[in-house]
């Protein structure tokens, strides 16, 4: 099952749901930075998969729960639903195969079978799930091609579908509704076209807020002195003329790609350089009446952020453990954005987990682009010793005693994907051989095994902290933050 989860989502199931299922799946991907392909084949899964639900269960669910997240430092995708067991549904989807012919029918489950092969069928009491592994190769560079020419777009096609992922428009008005609501990682447009010109397709992608500086490059059969001059006023990348040389080709747009890849780098490095790092190093231990709470992070005060709030006159003790989804200077600059952001919250008297969250979720959704999210865990520690944990797409904690592990699974998601949270904690009380470590995902790089669990488990809490944090599998390139509590 899934231990970090990124999105949940529960839909009544019936046919009326599926269009909004789809366009509510495509909106999560989008965010999340899926790849244009895998999210359509994710869309089209479920909703073949809904389909044969409604069409063949005996007792047809009611609802459906669609769940994304990571496990083993793989992406899965889950679809669970509350009808009556379906014991023939792998065997079904097993044995399904496309026909050799052309058809519009019962391609549903040959579909699945096709796109993740690598399926999982699980039957509980109350629930059937369906997981699903995504493909954990690094996406193709992703080309946005518009001409007009039916066997210009082929020849695109060829000479370019085994080194990038192509979205082919022969109509720019197409192309401009599409980035309105995607993105890509560069623009190649045919100059010369009916309604649109490329010069002014580009003007008008361009005006689109996240396109304003995608690399752009024009293809045509005009080179005249003229058009070229006005291709260099406009700033474009490059200009290429017909026919197409493939060699050519390849080699502009992979300098191209490189070009822009790193002045972002540089522009996000001279940005981070300029920022001052928003509190001081945390303490590597802090004692609460009995409790002991030992913290490890690496880079201290970056893309992870961690605020702790003292318990004073009825208030409990707060840790607040947030990390910026992403990599790179751009993502530990928005990570210390929204530390300042929590920590204005907490100046100003809001101290309710559920308030914060709730705050922080509608201000994610409604930021530029919508393209923040945020994972972020809130620890309570009341004055009986209980542990009040809110998990908002953090991993999910571990409890450990000398007799047992218990991964805390219950998570309500990444903040800034849904504008309706189930805001519950998890109640954990500290008794002299329990421990709870919290952390971010730069803690490991494949998750702590059973066996290294069973090891943990013969430790004294402190020597646990330590044994998670030496962990060999450990992210070398993620920021780190773990957390231990016990008494």
């Amino acid at each position: 099952m899934i231990n970090q989860i990124l999105f949940k989502q529960t839909f009544c199931l019936k046919y009326d749901n599926l269009k909004i299922i789809r366009q509510w799946l495509k909106t999560q991907s989008n965010k999340l930075n899926l790849s244009y392909e895998l999210s359509q084949h994710l869309i089209l899964v479920c909703n073949e998969y809904c389909v044969n639900l409604l069409s063949h269960q005996e007792l047809t669910a009611s609802h459906v729960e669609l769940k994304y997240g990571l496990r083993n430092n793989q992406a899965r995708f889950e679809i669970i639903d509350n009808g009556s067991h379906w014991q023939a549904m792998k065997e079904r989807i097993s044995a399904a195969t496309l026909p050799k012919e052309p058809t519009c029918n019962k391609l549903g489950l040959a579909l699945i079978n096709t796109y993740f092969p690598d399926f999982k069928y699980y039957l509980t009491n109350s629930q059937n799930i369906i997981e699903f592994k995504l493909p954990q190769k690094k996406p193709k560079p992703q080309l946005l091609i518009v001409d007009d020419s039916p066997s210009q777009l082929a020849l695109f096609s060829s000479f370019l579908y085994q080194s990038y992922q192509l979205i082919l428009f022969s109509k720019p008005c197409e192309a401009l509704e599409w980035l309105s609501h995607n993105r890509c990682d560069m623009v190649i447009t045919d100059l010369h076209m009916p309604d649109i010109d490329g010069f002014n397709f580009r003007d008008r992608v361009t005006e689109l807020n996240h396109c304003q500086s995608l690399p752009f490059i024009f293809i045509s059969a005009d080179n005249k002195d003229t058009t070229l001059l006005e291709a260099a006023r406009v700033g474009i990348d490059d200009y290429l003329t017909k026919p197409l040389n493939k060699e050519k080709l390849l080699t502009i747009l992979k300098r191209v790609l490189k070009r822009h890849s790193t002045l972002a780098s540089v522009f996000e490095k001279q940005l981070l350089a300029q920022m001052t790092p928003y509190q001081s190093e945390f303490p590597s231990q802090i004692t609460l009446r009995d409790i002991t709470i030992d913290i490890d992070q690496y880079p201290i005060n970056q893309g992870d952020f961690l605020l702790y709030r003292k318990p004073e006159n009825d208030k409990p003790a707060m840790l607040i453990l947030g990390d910026n989804m992403g990599h790179g200077p751009l993502a530990k600059a928005n990570g210390i954005g929204w530390f300042g952001y929590i920590a204005g919250l907490l100046d100003a008297g809001i101290e309710s987990p559920k308030e914060i969250c709730e705050i922080l979720n509608k201000q994610l959704i409604s930021a530029p682009n919508n393209r923040h999210l945020v994972c972020l865990m809130i620890m309570i520690i009341d004055n009986k010793n209980t542990v009040h944990i809110y998990n908002a797409g953090m991993p999910a904690a571990l409890q450990l005693s000398y007799d047992k592990s218990i991964h805390l699974e219950e998570n309500m998601g990444l903040l800034g994907i849904n504008t309706q949270l189930t805001i519950e904690p998890q109640l954990i009380t500290l008794t002299k051989d329990v421990s709870l470590h919290c952390y971010s995902d730069g803690i490991t790089n494949q998750p702590i095994t059973i066996k290294q669990i069973n090891q943990l488990t013969h430790y004294q809490a402190k020597e646990r902290h330590k044994k998670i944090w030496q962990n060999p599998q450990r992210s070398t390139t993620d920021d780190k933050t773990l957390i231990s509590i016990y008494r």
